[in-house]
C-alpha cells in the first residue's frame, strides 16, 4: 500500500510545480503587457536619402518677344489687304498690295518740277546781276552816312560831358554849404548832449546817494525798530523814489535827444543851369537818329544784295536743282518699292491694324503691328516672399489650355510694382522654348518654375519640421525618449524638405507628438516596449 501511494505524491508535486510555472508565466506576461500599455506610442519616419525639388507656381500673360510696326513706304491706295487684327501669318506672306496710279502721276509731277527748278535758277541769276549796280550805290551812300553819324555822335558825347560838368560844379557848391550847416548844427547838438549827460550823471549820483541813505535807515530800523527809525525809513524811501524819478526823466530826455538828432544828415542832389546845353543835345539826338535810320536802310540793301550775289547762294540754287532731280529719281524708286507691297517678315499674329482695304495711305503712315509667335514668353509676377527664389536660367513648365510647354527664366525685374491691392510684386519673364502654332498671344498661362533641386540628400516629410523663434526643429525618438533637435533646412518641396544639419540617416523623426512633451518616454508605433 505504501509503495502504491508514492507515485501519487510525485504526481501532485509535479502538478503543483507546473501550476506555479503557469501562474508565474501569466503574471510575467501580464506585467509586460501592463508595462507596454503605460508607455505611449508615436508615429515616426526614418531619415533617409532622396531627391527633392523646390517649385514656384505663378500665373502670367503670354506676350510676344518680337514685334514690328509696319509703315507705308508710299503714298497710295491699298488695293488689297489680306489680313486683319487677330489673323495668323507666315513669313513671306503677301499682306498688302498697292494701287500705284497716283504714284505714277507723282512721278510725272516730279519731272515737271525739275524743269521748273531750272527756270527758277536762271531767273535768280539774272536778278542777281541786276542787283549789282544797286549794291555799289548803296555801299557808297553807306560810307558817307557813316562819317556823318560818327561826327554827330561825337558832338552828342561832348554836350553830355558839358552838362555833366555843370551839374558836378553845382553839386560841389551845394555839398560845401551843406557841410558848413551840418557842422554848426553838430556843435549845437554836441553842446546840448553834454548838458543832458551832465544832468543825467548828477541825477544818477543823487539817486545812488538816496539809495545808500535808505539802506542805512533800513539797517538801523531792523536793529532797533523804533518809531523814530521807522519815520526815518519812510523819509529816506520818499527821497529815494523822487531821485529815481528824476534820474529816469534825465535818462529819457538824453535818449530822446540822441534819437531826434542823428549824427549825419541825408545827401541833397542839386543840378546846375543846363537848359541851353540840353536843348542843343535834344536837337543833336534828333539829327543823329535820322542819319542812323538812313544808314541802316543803305546797309540792309548792301547786305541783301551781297547775300543774293554770294557764291553760297548760287551753290544753294544748284543744290535745289539737284534735289529736284533726286526727288524725281526717288519717286521712281518708290514706285518700285510700292510694287513689292508689304510682306510678313516673320511668322506671327496681326495684333493691331490701323487701315482697311481700299483706304488711301501716306508715306510713313502706320499700317499694322505684327507680333511673333515663334519668339514668345510669359510675363509673371511673384510676391516679395518668393522673389528670392528667382534665378535667371531656371527651367519652367508652362501650361496653356491643354498644352504643356517648356520654358526658361530670362529676366527678373529689379523694381517692385504694387498690384491692385497695393501689394509689391516682382515681375519676371519666362521664355517659351518650344512654341508651336497653338500659341495664343495675350492669354493666361500657368507657370511652374523649378527653383532649386538637390539629389541624394537627407530628407524628411515637410510636416515633421517645426518653426520656432530660434529657427527650425524636429522631435526625434532616441532610446525611447522624445528629444527636440534643432535643424537647418535646404531645398523644400510640397512634401519633403532637405535637412542640411541636425539629423543623420536612420534617425527616427516623430510626425506628431500630440500632447507629449520633450523628455517624455515613448515607443514608435508597433514597436515592442521591451
Amino acid at each position: 500500500m505504501k509503495n502504491r501511494k508514492r507515485p501519487k505524491k510525485k504526481v501532485i508535486i509535479i502538478l503543483i510545480a507546473v501550476a506555479a510555472i503557469v501562474i508565474g508565466g501569466v503574471i510575467t506576461v501580464n506585467g509586460r503587457m501592463q508595462k507596454m500599455e503605460s508607455i505611449p506610442q508615436v508615429e515616426v519616419v526614418t531619415v533617409e536619402r532622396g531627391d527633392v525639388a523646390e517649385e514656384l507656381d505663378a500665373t502670367g500673360t503670354v506676350k510676344s518677344m518680337k514685334k514690328k510696326v509696319f509703315f507705308s513706304p508710299v503714298n497710295a491706295r491699298i488695293q488689297k489687304m489680306a489680313v486683319s487684327a487677330g489673323d495668323s501669318v507666315r513669313a513671306g506672306d503677301q499682306l498688302i498690295t498697292y494701287d500705284l496710279d497716283e504714284l505714277e502721276k507723282e512721278n510725272q509731277k516730279a519731272e515737271l518740277n525739275v524743269r521748273s527748278g531750272q527756270h527758277d535758277y536762271n531767273d535768280t541769276v539774272n536778278q542777281a546781276n541786276e542787283a549789282a549796280a544797286k549794291q555799289a550805290a548803296a555801299a557808297a551812300n553807306a560810307n558817307s552816312l557813316q562819317a556823318q553819324v560818327d561826327d554827330w555822335q561825337q558832338y552828342v558825347y561832348d554836350l553830355q560831358a558839358a552838362i555833366e560838368q555843370e551839374n558836378q560844379k553845382a553839386q560841389e557848391q551845394a555839398d560845401r554849404e551843406a557841410a558848413a550847416a551840418m557842422q554848426e548844427a553838430q556843435r549845437a547838438r554836441d553842446s546840448r548832449k553834454q548838458e543832458l549827460s551832465a544832468q543825467k550823471e548828477e541825477a544818477l549820483m543823487a539817486y545812488n546817494e538816496a539809495r545808500t541813505q535808505y539802506n542805512m535807515a533800513m539797517k538801523r530800523w531792523e536793529q532797533s525798530p523804533t518809531e523814530e527809525n521807522e519815520a526815518d525809513v519812510a523819509e529816506k524811501e520818499e527821497s529815494l523814489s523822487q531821485t529815481q524819478i528824476a534820474y529816469e526823466n534825465a535818462e529819457t530826455e538824453y535818449r530822446q535827444h540822441l534819437e531826434m538828432n542823428p549824427q549825419t544828415a541825408g545827401e541833397i542832389t542839386v543840378k546846375g543851369d543846363t537848359s541851353e546845353l540840353e536843348r542843343k543835345l535834344n536837337d543833336a539826338n534828333t539829327t543823329l537818329a535820322q542819319l542812323q535810320s538812313e544808314l541802316a536802310t543803305e546797309k540792309a540793301m548792301v547786305d541783301s544784295d551781297v547775300t543774293s550775289l554770294s557764291s553760297d547762294t548760287l551753290a544753294k540754287l544748284e543744290i535745289s536743282n539737284n534735289l529736284s532731280e533726286l526727288e524725281a529719281k526717288s519717286v521712281e524708286e518708290l514706285i518700285a518699292e510700292g510694287k513689292k507691297g508689304i510682306q510678313a517678315e516673320f511668322t506671327g499674329v496681326i495684333s493691331v491694324s490701323q487701315v482697311v482695304e481700299g483706304a488711301t495711305v501716306s508715306q510713313g503712315m502706320e499700317l499694322f503691328t505684327l507680333e511673333s509667335t515663334e519668339e514668345v514668353c510669359v510675363e509673371i509676377s511673384v510676391s516679395k516672399y518668393d522673389y528670392a527664389l528667382l534665378k535667371e536660367g531656371q527651367k519652367a513648365d508652362i501650361e496653356m489650355g491643354d498644352h504643356i510647354y517648356h520654358g526658361t527664366l530670362t529676366k527678373v525685374n529689379r523694381i517692385a510694382i504694387p498690384n491692385d491691392k497695393g501689394t509689391p510684386m516682382i515681375g519676371a519673364v519666362v521664355k517659351i522654348d518650344d512654341p508651336d502654332e497653338e500659341i495664343f498671344i495675350g492669354v493666361e498661362a500657368k507657370v511652374t518654375l523649378h527653383a532649386a533641386e538637390a539629389s541624394q540628400v537627407l530628407i524628411v516629410p515637410v510636416e515633421t519640421v517645426n518653426i520656432g523663434k530660434n529657427g527650425s526643429f524636429c522631435y526625434v525618438l532616441r532610446d525611447g525618449i522624445i528629444e527636440k533637435q534643432n535643424v537647418k533646412i535646404g531645398v523644400t518641396s510640397d512634401t519633403y524638405v532637405e535637412v542640411t544639419e541636425g539629423l543623420q540617416e536612420g534617425d527616427q523623426v516623430i510626425t506628431d507628438i500630440g500632447a507629449l512633451e520633450e523628455g517624455s518616454r515613448a515607443v514608435s508605433g508597433g514597436e515592442d516596449a521591451a
